[in-house]
């Protein structure tokens, strides 16, 4: 019998270097991919959860405004604007005047029921820790407070229980609970943000108002204003190019600017100043603004804690007033770099659908 000898080839020992270098490389690949389609995820879901909390918080804040808007309607503000008019120091009052102390009377009560930063709240907070706190805190803090613990004209607080720990935290461990985004950080609460209207030039500090630097009504900027604001009024097109934004809501006929220009010379720039550091800038729209300062932690905007300017603005006398610090309060920008490559561009806000 005839026997076939087969011989047989040498059997491969395992994978040589350049394969082994292959399959690393399209392991690393594939994770490269997967991390970065995880890591674009979950940004998303921090947008979404920072847009749910700010709209939620918008919604509660909203009925109170309103509340406060009825209660104003029907409220005799007499006693108030006999104070505020002490307070500015004017020793005759005017009865051409009544329809600005008015205004301005509901905008002092409007201020002390919204507060955004503790030096103008009227009420008794838990005491933070000094040591811990934060002032960049101050107005998510307050904006809590003021929906859980404060009653505004029948609108009851709500139960802390409707809001979860990934909307409100202790941020700085102040002992002070904080509305938060979906990246931890605090939000931000703007009463008046006028300034994000009307930033000022190029040539001025942002946020800077005084007697060196005196106020005036630059042309309304919306190219800031859109970047975190959507849905503006346009600019009217029937051919005289009137912008609504160049109006108050609380003073729709110009009565604050009336008034500016109706007291003696030497005292238009206390009034101008007295406006825009004690309430905020005349002649321009504004409503609350909640904001997040985005995936980056940098708003673009100087801080809502700013305090109101304690300088005297006495209308009755020659004022002597000093510069003050900065308008964060009104949404003031922390810079004038171009629109395009400024921080405001991922802010997320009540007024960014």
């Amino acid at each position: 019998m005839t026997h076939l000898k087969i011989t047989r080839g040498h059997r491969r020992q395992g994978f040589t270097m350049v394969e082994l270098l292959v399959v690393i490389g399209l392991i690393l690949f594939l994770m490269s991919i997967s991390i970065a389609a995880l890591n674009s995820a979950l940004g998303l879901a921090r947008q979404r959860a920072t847009q749910a909390t700010i709209l939620k918080v918008h919604g509660l804040m909203q009925q109170r405004v309103d509340a406060f808007n009825r209660a104003m309607d029907r409220t005799n503000l007499e006693p108030n604007i006999a104070k505020l008019v002490k307070d500015l120091g004017v020793s005759t009052r005017r009865t051409q005047d009544d329809k600005v102390y008015q205004i301005l009377a509901r905008k002092q009560v409007f201020q002390t029921r919204f507060p955004q930063n503790f030096s103008e709240h009227n009420v008794t907070l838990s005491q933070p820790n000094a040591a811990k706190h934060r002032r960049d805190t101050e107005s998510a803090a307050l904006l809590y407070w003021l929906l859980t613990s404060s009653e505004v004209f029948g609108v009851a607080p709500v139960d802390e229980s409707e809001f979860s720990s990934n909307e409100v935290r202790d941020t700085d461990g102040d002992g002070l609970l904080e509305f938060v985004d979906g990246w931890g950080r605090p939000l931000r609460f703007y009463r008046w943000p006028t300034q994000l209207f009307r930033p000022g030039d190029s040539s001025t500090p942002a946020g800077v108002n005084g007697t060196s630097s005196p106020i005036e009504l630059t042309k309304i900027k919306r190219d800031y204003a859109q970047v975190i604001w959507q849905g503006l009024p346009a600019i009217t097109s029937n051919g005289n190019g009137l912008d609504p934004l160049n109006h108050d809501p609380d003073d729709p006929t110009g009565q604050l600017m009336r008034f500016v220009h109706s007291v003696p010379t030497n005292q238009t720039v206390a009034a101008m100043t007295m406006l825009q550091n004690r309430f905020h800038t005349p002649d321009t729209y504004h409503a609350f603004l909640i904001m997040s300062v985005g995936p980056d932690g940098v708003s673009g905007l100087l801080e809502p804690c700013d305090p109101i300017p304690d300088a005297p603005f006495l209308l009755s006398t020659t004022p002597s007033l000093v510069a003050t610090p900065g308008q964060g309060r009104l949404a003031a920008p922390s810079s004038y770099a171009a629109v395009a490559d400024h921080p405001i561009n991922d802010n997320l806000s009540n007024r960014k659908r």
